[in-house]
């Protein structure tokens, strides 16, 4: 009877330290981090999904995908652009950005991408309605896209970020779009 019980007692605290520790590995596999920028300061890094302030604004990177010109609905995404050379692709970064100081603020007028083989791609141009107007000029409080926009009401209610890249950057993952601020650097790992 008492190995029985110890067999058990010993079961029991097994499977709560077994818990316990998955817990913990869990928490430590968070989202959010910390990596070495170009200059070797640490910048934040968050995966889509997640909003990051970057002073003074706050991003959120809702949605990226390779954007395909026969396609009903990506052809409103590349409105202007030329069919993409072979081997190049068209990627569009749909991101929501608010002023969440209290002056105005332009936005930036380039973005650029990263990806593992630490090439940076800058965004491109775009005649798309969808299109975020890089440069912008947002009051505080505002946000892109606009309420009741076409991007705002749209199907993935964000504004585009567009980039054309060689399609081997799909295979060089992670991809991070990487955000300036007036102080401050954060990342965004894409979700590609």
């Amino acid at each position: 009877m008492e190995n029985f019980l110890s067999s058990r007692y010993l079961r029991a605290l097994l499977a709560t330290l077994s818990i316990a520790f998955s817990g913990f590995v869990i928490a430590a596999c968070g989202s959010g981090g910390a990596e070495e920028g170009a200059g070797g300061e640490e910048i934040e890094v968050v995966i889509e999904g997640e909003a990051v302030e970057v002073d003074p604004f706050e991003y959120n990177v809702l949605f990226t995908r390779p954007l395909n010109r026969f396609d009903v609905e990506d052809r409103e995404y590349l409105v202007g652009q030329p069919p993409p050379e072979p081997g190049e692709t068209y990627i569009g970064v749909f991101v929501k950005v608010a002023n969440i100081d209290d002056v105005p603020h332009a936005l930036p007028e380039s973005f650029e991408i990263v990806d593992t083989a630490d090439r940076r791609h800058e965004s491109i141009e775009s005649r798309s309605i969808y299109a975020l107007p890089k440069g912008a000029m947002l009051d505080p409080g505002d946000e892109l896209p606009e309420i009741d926009s076409t991007a705002q009401v749209g199907p993935i209610q964000a504004s585009m970020l567009l980039f054309k890249v060689a399609d081997e950057v799909l295979e060089l993952r992670p991809v991070e779009l990487e955000l300036e601020g007036e102080e401050e650097r954060a990342a965004v790992e894409l979700d590609l």
